[in-house]
Order: C-alpha cells, then sequence, then structure tokens
C-alpha cells in the first residue's frame, strides 16, 4: 500500500476527483484546503527548525546542510529528499525561511561529509568539539521533530 500527497489547483481539482472515482482500488482519505492548519511532516520540520533557530543552535549558515544531508539519509522516515542544495532551500523558503545559506554553501558542506549519520566524518578536519556540535545539529531537529509531533498528538497547537 502506498500513500500519496498531492497538491491540486483548485480548477483541476473536480476533473482529478473524476479521475479518482474510475479507480476503485484508490481512496481519498483526506481532502484539505491549502490554508488549513493541519500538522503534516512539512509543518513538523518547520516547527523543529523554527525551535532550533530560537535556541541558536545554527551557529554558521552551512549548518543547515547538514540537516539536508541527514534528510537525505532518511534519518526521519518520510522527510523529504532534495537532489541538489536549490531543491532544499526551496523547501525552506517555502516554509517561510529567510537568511539561508546560498547553494554553493550547502553543496561545499555536503561534500565535507562522509560516512552515514550518526558516523559522519568530515574532509574539513574539524577539532572533535566541532566534529560533535555537527552531529549534535541532527540530534537537535530529531528532538524538535519529535517535540512537534507529540504536541499534535497531545492536541497543543503550535500556532500553525
Amino acid at each position: 500500500m502506498k500513500q500519496v500527497v498531492l497538491r491540486i489547483d483548485d480548477a483541476a481539482f473536480e476533473k482529478f476527483m473524476g479521475m479518482v472515482s474510475l479507480c476503485p482500488m484508490v481512496e481519498v482519505l483526506n481532502v484539505c484546503e491549502s490554508g488549513d492548519k493541519k500538522m503534516t511532516t512539512d509543518t513538523y520540520v518547520a516547527s523543529a527548525i523554527r525551535e532550533m533557530r530560537q535556541t541558536l543552535a545554527f551557529r554558521y549558515p552551512c549548518d543547515y546542510a547538514y540537516l539536508m544531508v541527514a534528510m537525505n539519509e532518511n534519518v526521519v522516515k518520510g522527510l523529504p529528499f532534495f537532489y541538489t542544495p536549490k531543491d532544499f532551500i526551496d523547501y525552506m523558503r517555502e516554509a517561510e525561511f529567510d537568511n539561508l545559506p546560498g547553494r554553493t554553501t550547502i553543496y561545499d558542506t555536503i561534500a565535507k561529509v562522509k560516512g552515514k549519520y550518526p558516523d559522519w566524518t568530515f574532509t574539513d578536519a574539524p577539532k572533535a568539539s566541532e566534529a560533535l556540535r555537527r552531529k549534535n545539529l541532527i540530534k537537535q531537529f530529531l528532538s524538535a521533530f519529535m517535540r512537534a509531533q507529540s504536541r499534535k498528538s497531545d492536541g497543543l497547537s503550535d500556532g500553525f
């Protein structure tokens, strides 16, 4: 069984639903307006990043690249995969984040990460404390992501 999330323009919605009705093995589980405050994976990600920004976890622009690498390694199942730094930046902008690093910064940082999280090594040979800080960014993200999910399951709102 697969689940697919689609964003459909209002003008195409009725035609799309007509096509879906022709497929007896397809079931529409949920329909919501794009303005809904429904917590989804993307809103959990955005909430986690907001929390990390508030706690000043991102010290350097390149720190966002470690998040992209972790997401691409499927550290949390179901998070988006980004083929390019531009895709990641666009995703972050869609979540209304500003002051983001450029593509070159992300690309250069990604190139320095070797191995799979949590066993990352870095080709720029940082001090042990800096290598640990970089890995801990992902731990902080995972904790913030889980808190965002638990707020939803507890019925609490995060302003979404």
